[in-house]
């Protein structure tokens, strides 16, 4: 049954219970995922279509002084891949610095820290704590929410944490290029700032581990496994000078001239990727490349499989250079 919509005096603003219970809105209909709840007694319409960023605008509103967004919520905002996907009923991550009280609301996650030193911004409207610290937060019990059978309190785990900053280093797509969200410098600089949090040993393993210019967490989860397999760490973004002028695949060993190519569902169902890639690979073997396209089940359970057949082509690869 479609819910009722908000009479327009209540889609202006914040609103009391009082006031839904005068325009004949019933207690059931403000539990709907349209509405917020920041304080007893206090209502936040959100649009119907509200994503995370409308629905954090709107609740920065009633944030106190020193209270930003932080965590799973700030994660989001900034785009750092997660094992799981927004949804409406997401609590929202909130840290209060210095001596302010945690945030203690419905459908609030509230933190606290002693540090006045913590990296913040304002993105739009909305405040958010740093990406390089928010990496270190994802590394904390809870920071990801609290598995709804077992009670666990979630976090990033170490693979996880590589991807994260991996992606940090790279950055988004902004105009057909890279624009990293913090650097190397920025990452250990967070790390030595949390030190003796916890989490602060995994961090340490991923931030060694890290490297810019992952494209996607699967890029990094493929460097990962044949590195735990006993393989030489590939690079990333190997360049390859073909016909049609410079390429780069994904991962590889240049000296050897094998490169690997992450093939995601994405390029099988745009047809357009799907031409373009056929093109990429032709043109790096070509210009005498042992290319090995990869697929996610090539990741489950493990990449021996794959490890097995990237040692073959270095072997290959090695013999056939040496005898030229």
């Amino acid at each position: 049954m479609a819910r009722r919509p908000l009479p327009h005096s209540l889609t202006v603003g914040p609103f009391r219970a009082a006031e839904a219970a005068e325009a004949g809105i019933s207690r059931r209909r403000l539990r709907a995922d349209d509405v917020g709840h920041p304080h007893h007694g206090l209502y936040l319409p959100y649009a119907e279509d509200a994503d995370l960023r409308s629905r954090c605008e709107t609740f920065a509103q009633l944030l106190g002084p020193d209270r930003w967004f932080s965590h799973l919520t700030a994660a989001r905002i900034w785009g750092i891949p997660l094992p799981t996907r927004w949804s409406a009923s997401e609590p929202l991550h909130v840290i209060a610095i210095r001596e302010a009280a945690p945030t203690r609301r419905p459908n609030v996650v509230g933190w606290e820290t002693r540090r006045t030193d913590i990296d913040r911004t304002v993105l739009g409207l909305i405040p958010l704590i740093a990406p390089a610290e928010v990496w270190c937060q994802l590394a904390v019990p809870g920071a990801t929410g609290t598995d709804a059978e077992t009670g666990r309190k979630r976090n990033l785990s170490l693979p996880r944490l590589v991807a994260a900053a991996d992606f940090l280093l790279t950055g988004p797509y902004v105009r057909r290029a890279r624009l990293p969200l913090c650097t190397r410098e920025d990452l250990q600089s967070a790390l030595r700032c949390n030190r003796g949090a916890r989490g602060t040993k995994a961090l340490t393993i991923a931030l060694e581990l890290a490297r810019a210019g992952a494209h996607s967490p699967k890029e990094t989860a493929l460097r990962l496994g044949l590195m735990a397999c006993g393989l030489p760490e590939p690079d990333v973004q190997v360049p390859v000078m073909t016909a049609s002028g410079l390429r780069h695949a994904d991962l590889g060993y240049p000296d050897a001239r094998v490169v690997l190519e992450y093939q995601g569902d994405h390029h099988r169902s745009d047809r357009k990727q799907w031409l373009d890639d056929l093109h990429r690979v032709q043109l790096m073997q070509d210009a005498g490349y042992h290319v090995i396209q990869v697929g996610a089940h090539d990741l489950v359970p493990d990449c021996s499989d794959l490890a097995a057949r990237v040692r073959r082509a270095l072997a290959g690869q090695y013999f056939r250079l040496e005898s030229r």
